[in-house]
């Protein structure tokens, strides 16, 4: 049982007398990059460690829910890839992953699917100009341009104009398409604005199935697999009495000519450690960087902080007393010019922005694996801050005026009986989902990510602070699989300090 109650009063939490064998340990966050630290180093007889965990629950950003008849993921959702990805490594023989074998279809406002050609057509488009992606077109016509947003401004309608130039219907719907294409391109990368995302980045994608998923038990699985519990819970690792829930830290203290860190807690919680492992979001030190760290930190690690990209998504899941729709389908949701306009009038609820509705930042609503009485839906871009401060009922009223509108002429749309979202920006504790390549680039030669991993060392040079999560990875950023290398990169990094000395 998780340990969610420590004593009223500020505690001081003594080292052990031998330190030198076994070190004081304290990892800040309980998500896949502190699980993987913790049961590393207990793996390699560390014990003299604790978790402090800001939130009532582990897993920081997996956020696996029972809903419906099987859970359902808030937060991380896929595995993607397999060849070097080290979640699929880990579960591929526990035959846990599934692909998802959904048929994609963008559906037009008038209730009709859009030619596959058509929808071919828009991916590619991204696909071409993914900042990850090497394309001498893309780089022939946008080499001088900053930003994805930038690149795609000047080639889509060009780019549609000319497949289509004889095919007044398909160019049409192409260009209305546009909005649509921009969310989903932002989703991806989790950015308010295509503007902000670099058009260069060192991001690299694993081989094989980007779409793997949990078959309804949900991405706490690779948790559960790194603390032992699965799967066989009789083997599981001694973690769950160190894990300290509601400890949110408000202070580190770190000193160059000390061999101590003494970290405080929103509660008045005082411990004094070897070593700390910091794994929180880079939301939250974007947000708390400036009155968490004492000293100040160094201005090549606050550069990074601050020029990394970090935004957020919104998702929503309905639960229906009975499955109405067609459950191998995906649906994307594309206006036509005209019915755009008539949204406000229509369905004036909700945030507005550039005379926009919120429902037009919609990207996909799918059926969640397993659980035939589900969809999930994904907004993306500038208004998911102002989405998640919705009320269930707003919400709720604008998606079913989405699926009346599309899919009203096919499908008897029945109202939900339930519903429950995400709020990753607007809780301090994440700040938003995960990080992306922004147009600030690099700088000195070094790469942000790289920046942002690089430990608070004491004035003897050995570590005091070190950092871990999907940020710090310097490629695969963004990902559960960066999480976990840099959970274990990080308590490797202790267990060969310690080694040194024996």
């Amino acid at each position: 049982m998780l340990n969610n109650n420590l004593l009223l009063i500020p505690i001081l939490f003594l080292p052990v007398t031998n330190a030198r064998y076994n070190p004081s340990i304290l990892i800040i966050g309980a998500g896949p990059s502190g699980i993987a630290a913790a049961t590393k180093l207990l793996k390699n007889n560390f014990t003299n460690l604790r978790i402090f965990e800001a939130e009532n629950r582990i897993g920081g950003r997996i956020r696996s829910v029972k809903f419906g008849d099987s859970f359902i993921d808030l937060g991380a959702e896929w595995c993607h890839g397999e060849k070097d990805n080290i979640v699929y490594e880990m579960v591929n023989q526990y035959d846990v992953l599934m692909h998802t074998n959904l048929s994609y279809k963008l559906v037009y406002s008038n209730g009709k699917y859009i030619d596959d050609e058509v929808y071919q057509g828009l991916l590619d488009f991204a696909e071409n100009i993914d900042a990850s992606v090497t394309n001498e077109g893309t780089e022939k016509n946008c080499g001088n341009l900053e930003s994805v947003g930038e690149c795609f401004q000047k080639l889509f309608n060009a780019s549609f104009s000319k497949k289509y130039n004889t095919e007044p219907q398909k160019l049409r719907v192409s260009l209305d398409s546009k909005d649509w294409l921009e969310h989903y391109t932002a989703l991806y990368d989790s950015t308010f604005s295509l503007l902000d995302l670099s058009r260069k980045s060192d991001y690299k994608r694993c081989e094989g199935d980007l779409r793997l998923n949990w078959n309804g038990r949900g991405f706490k699985t690779i948790l559960e697999l790194m603390m032992q519990k699965f799967p066989d819970s009789s083997k599981q690792l001694p973690i769950d009495n160190k894990i300290f829930l509601k400890k949110e830290v408000t202070r580190i203290s770190w000193k160059g000519n000390s061999t101590k860190v003494l970290v405080r807690c929103f509660d008045d919680t005082t411990v004094e450690v070897d070593h700390v492992i910091f794994t929180p979001s880079l939301g939250v030190l974007k947000a708390s960087y400036k009155s968490l760290f004492e000293p100040s930190l160094p201005a090549d690690k606050v550069a990074a902080i601050r020029n990394f990209g970090f935004g957020a998504t919104f998702k929503v899941a309905f639960h229906f007393p009975k499955t109405w729709w067609n459950a191998s389908e995906l649906y994307g949701f594309v206006w036509s010019s005209d019915d755009e306009r008539r949204i406000i009038a229509d369905f004036p609820e909700g945030p507005i922005k550039n005379g926009k509705s919120w429902l037009t930042a919609s990207v996909k609503f799918f059926q969640a694996e397993n659980n035939p009485k589900v969809l999930i839906g994904f907004f993306a871009a500038e208004m998911v801050p102002e989405l998640e401060k919705e009320s269930d009922k707003v919400i709720t009223d604008g998606c079913m005026y989405l699926f009346k509108t599309f899919l009203g002429a096919n499908y008897t749309v029945l109202e939900p009986d339930a519903i429950i979202r995400s709020s990753w920006y607007n809780n301090r504790h994440f700040r938003g989902t995960y990080s992306y390549e922004s147009v600030k680039g690099k700088t000195n030669g070094k790469r942000y990510p790289q920046m942002l991993g690089m430990p608070l060392e004491y004035e003897n040079g050995t570590p005091a602070v070190l950092f871990a999560g999907e940020a710090t990875h310097p490629y695969y950023f963004s990902t559960v699989h960066a999480a976990i290398e840099t959970g274990y990169r990080e308590a490797d990094r202790l267990i060969g300090l310690y080694r040194q000395k024996v």
